[in-house]
């Protein structure tokens, strides 16, 4: 099967591919062609993630043939590159909808399962003085809830969040906002393109991509964070390692 992918390159070479057919299918790279050179893997990998949900998908057995779909270079060389790509015109149609937060749920699920058990202790620990720690994680990416919600929707519509101590409380809130929100999008909000204070374009499509994109990406991250968490624990217990 071939899957098509979009790249956003930074001036310093940095790229960000997406599989907008498959959203949330999407990773870094140092390059456009390190990037192509391990889309054949990020994309099994994504399809093992949706087997794993039960999710319909290619069979294990089929071919990945990945194809370049278009590039773009952004003139930005900091921060993140969210692209808005054509496939991203088409109006979501209403039967479509129910996929979409289905796999955002999955996503959740996924997230939830990695940290819920957690003591405090691990989930305030930093790796280094200046990074986040897996709470600020995860109150980002309840944050960020809300922020997808404005990029198609009017903001004085959708609720403000009280400050909230409860990390768990705040994520369960937003969330529920969001799918409830979400689901009844009326066609014209389906098919809405909106540009964004700084120019960038949004639709409802490239809402729901950047909905599971965002979640696996920190998904990732807290990964990531345990896995050091589980060095300095080690080295704790074996400082001559």
């Amino acid at each position: 099967m071939i899957y098509d992918i979009y790249l956003q390159v930074k001036r310093t070479g940095h790229t960000h591919a997406h599989i907008p057919d498959w959203p949330g299918c999407n990773w870094l790279a140092k390059s456009p062609e390190e990037a192509m050179d391990h889309a054949e893997g990020a994309i099994a990998c994504h399809l093992a993630w949706l087997r794993k949900y039960g999710k319909l998908c290619p069979p294990a057995s089929e071919p990945i043939h990945p194809r370049l779909s278009q590039q773009h270079m952004s003139t930005a060389s900091e921060g993140h590159l969210i692209g808005f790509f054509e496939t991203e015109r088409r109006p979501v149609q209403a039967e479509e909808v129910p996929g979409f937060l289905d796999l955002m749920t999955s996503a959740r699920t996924e997230l939830l399962s990695l940290v819920s058990d957690l003591p405090n202790e691990t989930l305030i620990w930093q790796p280094a003085p200046e990074s986040w720690c897996i709470q600020d994680v995860l109150r980002h990416v309840a944050g960020a809830e809300r922020w997808y919600l404005t990029r198609i929707l009017d903001p004085t519509t959708i609720p403000r969040f009280k400050p909230c101590k409860s990390v768990w409380q705040r994520l369960e809130t937003v969330r529920a906002v969001a799918l409830e929100r979400l689901s009844r999008l009326n066609e014209a909000e389906r098919s809405a393109m909106v540009a964004d204070e700084s120019g960038e374009l949004w639709s409802a499509r490239k809402v729901f991509r950047r909905y599971l994109e965002h979640e696996r990406e920190h998904t990732v991250h807290i990964q990531e964070i345990l896995s050091q968490y589980s060095r300095h624990l080690g080295f704790k217990q074996n400082p001559h390692w």
